[in-house]
């Protein structure tokens, strides 16, 4: 039993000693560690103040630098996208300098003229300078030139044509209200119907009548008269909009009111009830 005793005491002693030099060495890490930072820190510190001893407006320099900084990347650098952005939109197209025909040279200001009439696709716009700088030899770029400017021509007379249409479609009282985006529709389904989307000389004598004759035009009556079925489904549609929201819109004012009413009621029944109180007491 004794034995047993003195091997047990033997034991914790020895783990009373690990655990002992087991703190000690952490707390001999722990302070060797706290002792480095403070020493990174100093050092820190100290070069901090070295730098500013040696550059005495090193502060006011950081200042101007962010100042800097913040100005380029909210002033300047907004106004050079927009710059950038007008200068790739101006859908200039240009041809190689070896390319010096008059006659090329002509269909190219008028393609960069009808270009310029309306909002383009960029990539419409590179698609045509590549075709014209590197897929086209140079003896046929003229051709290839006038074929792009008829094409946007027609584009460009077609686009008033819709305008115009449009327009005039919206200043008539006797048609039925429509969205334009679905009128301009209608009218590309007729002009697919009479094959009319890339002629040239049919659009410009529909715009001319349109711009002649405006609601009497034969062109303008063909329309309505080719998409009376749509446009009547469409108007009732946009009708029975119109009366579903009105109607949502009177039962948000009953409501409204209604909720008014209440509260003002629940507001009297409540001075009446203090009335009550003061009268009792």
């Amino acid at each position: 039993m004794t034995r047993d005793r003195m091997r047990q005491s033997i034991k914790g002693r020895a783990l009373c000693r690990a655990f002992s030099s087991r703190s000690v060495i952490f707390k001999v890490v722990l302070k060797s560690l706290q002792e480095r930072k403070k020493r990174i820190s100093s050092e820190i510190s100290s070069t901090i103040y070295f730098y500013m001893l040696c550059i005495p407006y090193l502060i006011f320099f950081l200042k101007i630098s962010i100042l800097v900084f913040l100005v380029f990347y909210r002033i300047v650098l907004p106004i050079v996208q927009m710059f950038s952005l007008l200068t790739c939109c101006s859908f200039l197209i240009t041809l190689p300098p070896e390319v010096q025909d008059p006659q090329a040279l002509a269909h190219l200001e008028g393609l960069n003229f009808y270009l310029s009439l309306y909002e383009q696709d960029p990539e419409w716009v590179a698609f045509i300078q590549q075709e014209l700088n590197h897929n086209t030899p140079l003896e046929d770029i003229p051709g290839r030139l006038r074929l792009f400017l008829m094409e946007e021509r027609t584009s460009n007379v077609r686009m008033d044509l819709i305008q115009e249409f449009l327009a005039l479609y919206a200043r008539n009282g006797a048609v039925l209200p429509v969205e334009p985006y679905l009128l301009e529709g209608a009218l590309r389904s007729y002009l697919d119907s009479i094959r009319a989307t890339d002629d040239f000389s049919i659009l410009q004598a529909a715009y001319q009548d349109l711009r002649d004759h405006e609601e009497g035009s034969f062109f303008f009556r063909d329309v309505v008269s080719h998409n009376r079925d749509f446009l009547e489904a469409q108007s009732a549609k946009r009708t029975w909009i119109e009366v579903e929201r009105n109607s949502l819109y009177s039962k948000i004012e009953r409501a409204q009111a209604r909720l008014e009413r209440t509260e003002f009621q629940h507001t009297l029944l409540i001075f009446q009830l203090e009335d009550r109180k003061r009268g009792g007491e």
